[in-house]
């Protein structure tokens, strides 16, 4: 038997669960006391729930937990064999109904990490009122000290990573198509930069062709996959392009006379955020473009140097790093609002930002020793916690969420 306890800390009378701020960046995590054990299926939900963010594991017995003042819920998870299944039911302290109770099935033993990531995931749905991740993958860039870059694809707990990209150059900005099907991939050699498109589940790369002259720097995917937005260098100027993928045809669609770069088009298909210099050189501030009234409308002002933005899953907000003081720092600006909010401080560069899924969480690069390693926040700022667990000699940079669940 597999047993866990869910406990709710406040700092002030135990509330309903309909009354947790995770809004909040001075939230404090809900504990989770989970009984000590070695089961496959209590390790994965352990990993993967910490990651959360917005719970803390305490280990220790069931009886423990039961006398605890704190405890708001508990959750009970009996693990039979034979075939494999796992009873799993959530209670809440006062009532004698349980809040959610599950059968879960599998085939066989070997897909227990499969059970762990299913339960994480309906234990998130049932006590915080959204989806879970645990199915999601991070793409990113890793390098080892004076080797070339490849990217990675790490599950979302860290604790699964395989190399993705297998050809001789050195391959970064990574971007998942809406359907995760496709990862779009810059390669970079020493007469060239090409573009990659290559499956998610590794099968054999393709590579875009375009006209002579001109360098594609990275792109991003179009919601309806047929198409990219990419940022294409000619006579050392910077514009960026639509490229339809079955015919190779270009369209310009921002081809100023300053630089600009990083086009990433809404979920909604509606909007394109993007990052030009073109009010102060060598300054770049973050615009967005809307299609359907052919309007472009600047909406960063503070800092010399706004980039790397990146839409929300629901297309009302974007957050992107900011240079404060020389160092780099997190912002979430909100569309309706006109807000931007500070979420990353101290004194190390916080680069590179994108969202979970469900948009609850935020995926970075920070740099808090000799290398850049991957963190993860809550999208309303706080804690972070460090996602893989890599050597130090190892770099990680340009993460990149999957849309929703992606298998190995």
């Amino acid at each position: 038997i597999i047993s866990g306890i869910v406990l709710l800390s406040t700092g002030r009378t135990a509330l309903a669960i309909d009354y947790i701020e995770i809004t909040n960046p001075k939230f404090i995590p809900v504990k989770v006391g989970v009984a000590t054990g070695a089961n496959e299926v209590q390790k994965v939900f352990k990993e993967n729930l910490n990651k959360v963010l917005y719970f803390q594991i305490i280990p220790g017995t069931k009886q423990e937990f039961e006398e605890s003042d704190n405890i708001v819920f508990h959750v009970e998870l009996e693990l039979k064999k034979n075939p494999v299944q796992l009873n799993s039911t959530i209670w809440s302290k006062g009532k004698k109904e349980a809040i959610a109770s599950k059968i879960f099935e599998l085939e066989n033993e070997k897909d227990l990490r499969e059970l762990g990531l299913a339960v994480s995931d309906w234990f998130v749905e049932n006590t915080l009122q959204f989806n879970g991740v645990a199915t999601s993958r991070i793409a990113y860039t890793a390098q080892k000290t004076n080797r070339r870059k490849n990217i990675m694809l790490s599950s979302y707990d860290g604790t699964v990573i395989q190399r993705f990209s297998y050809n001789l150059g050195s391959n970064n900005f990574s971007s998942w198509s809406f359907d995760n099907k496709n990862i779009l991939y810059t390669t970079f050699t020493r007469s060239k930069a090409q573009l990659v498109i290559q499956p998610s589940i590794r099968l054999r790369s393709k590579i875009l062709a375009f006209p002579a002259g001109s360098q594609p720097l990275g792109a991003s995917w179009h919601p309806d996959g047929k198409s990219i937005l990419l940022t294409l260098m000619k006579q050392g100027n910077a514009d960026i392009y639509s490229y339809n993928l079955s015919d190779a045809k270009l369209e310009s669609l921002f081809n100023w006379k300053s630089l600009e770069t990083s086009p990433h088009m809404s979920p909604d298909g509606k909007k394109i955020a993007f990052v030009s210099d073109t009010a102060y050189p060598r300054r770049p501030q973050i615009y967005i473009h809307n299609l359907a009234t052919e309007k472009t409308e600047r909406v960063t002002f503070k800092g010399n140097y706004n980039s790397s933005p990146k839409w929300s899953p629901d297309s009302t907000q974007l957050v992107y790093e900011r240079q404060k003081k020389n160092i780099f720092q997190l912002y979430k600006y909100n569309l309706l609002t006109r807000r931007h909010v500070q979420l990353t401080f101290g004194r190390h560069d916080s680069e590179k930002p994108d969202w979970s899924p469900n948009g609850k969480q935020i995926i970075f690069s920070a740099k808090m020793k000799k290398a850049s390693k991957l963190y993860y926040i809550s999208s309303f700022g706080g804690r972070t916690i460090r996602v893989t667990k890599s050597p130090p000699n190892i770099s990680e940079t340009n993460p990149v969420w999957s849309k929703n669940s992606v298998q190995f």
